[in-house]
């Protein structure tokens, strides 16, 4: 009877220390654009309609991370507030902490403050919390709550390839608070500290003309699209591990140059085995094929626009890069 209550005991212990023990979470942001890096006030970039649109302030929040095992199962990371400003793009924001036995497949957060905090003070917070006094401020007043998102820059309006009209677009509002979810099943390894998110600013201006009154501070039509497109357009995407095997730089495989849709691998090793895949950022695979030599030519025709990952496997080493198909 004895050994059966301390088998019991010691059973109990295991398991409330298996929960008790945490790991750490933060985000870090890729801020692009066309596939290259974002610069406030240099990168011009082409958005669905063909205007040019050059950023000077990219703001947003980002609030009550939830995080999914599956569809019935979540830990909410608590506290979990924070500001992603395109210019610090290098900073690892500090989210919270999660079980460490615990394997999520999905992160669900808002964009935007919930309504409980919307309306606080910001003065209660220190000016290093994501929720205290900025400048410029991120705050306009206790009736409106905080601004969600503040988007500022200029729009190429007479068609001569050069932004020069002002745009403004400061969205807020309890109503125009909405959910994120960041799909990360197909990721083979989940690296916790920092999780890579990137950040595709041309989606943010989906189905949006940029013409008109287009100094908007508000809840407004402008506004509401902004911020859905900021959730539900791809806007927002996790970096997605293809591998659970540590890689390698590229250029210690083969060389690698493109023309859009034109890719060309010339291979370093001529007798290994080699495969190329490419991924959709959702980690959709839309395009595989085994290399039978060391050179590889391909016009990818078959995908449409936007961010996808290629994967070049030599022998047993593997290497990932981004690129950006128009």
């Amino acid at each position: 009877m004895k050994s059966v209550f301390f088998t019991f005991i010691m059973v109990s212990l295991m398991t409330i220390n298996s929960f008790s023990q945490t790991s750490s979470l933060s985000f870090q942001f890729k801020h692009t654009a066309e596939g290259q890096p974002l610069e406030l006030n240099k990168t011009i970039f082409t958005i669905h309609n063909g205007k040019k649109i050059k950023l000077t302030r990219a703001e947003f929040y980002l609030s009550n991370i939830l995080l999914f095992s599956s569809d019935n199962d979540s830990v909410k990371v608590e506290d979990s507030y924070l500001l992603v400003n395109a210019k610090n793009p290098d900073i690892k924001h500090s989210v919270g902490t999660f079980p460490s036995n615990y394997n999520f497949k999905k992160i669900k957060m808002f964009v935007g403050i919930d309504k409980e905090k919307n309306h606080g003070d910001p003065n209660l917070y220190l000016a290093t919390h994501p929720l205290g006094p900025k400048t410029p401020d991120m705050h306009w007043g206790w009736t409106a709550g905080y601004r969600f998102m503040a988007i500022e820059g200029y729009v190429d309006n007479n068609n001569d390839g050069i932004p020069e009209q002002n745009f403004q677009i400061h969205s807020l509002g309890d109503e125009l608070l909405f959910t994120t979810f960041l799909d990360v099943s197909a990721s083979q390894k989940i690296t916790t500290d920092p999780f890579v998110i990137n950040l595709d600013y041309v989606k943010l201006f989906n189905a949006i003309s940029m013409s008109g009154n287009i100094i908007q501070h508000g809840s407004g039509t402008l506004n509401k699209n902004m911020l859905l497109n900021a959730a539900n357009a791809g806007f927002i995407s996790p970096q997605i591990i293809l591998s659970s095997q540590d890689e390698v730089k590229l250029e210690s495989i083969a060389s690698f140059n493109q023309n859009n849709r034109s890719l060309n691998i010339n291979f370093n090793d001529v007798l290994s085995s080699k495969n190329v895949i490419i991924y959709s950022q959702s980690g959709q695979m839309v395009f595989s094929e085994k290399i039978e030599n060391a050179v590889f030519n391909h016009e990818l025709s078959e995908v449409s626009s936007g961010n996808y990952v290629i994967t070049v496997i030599d022998g047993e080493k593997m290497a990932s890069k981004q690129i950006f198909i128009r």
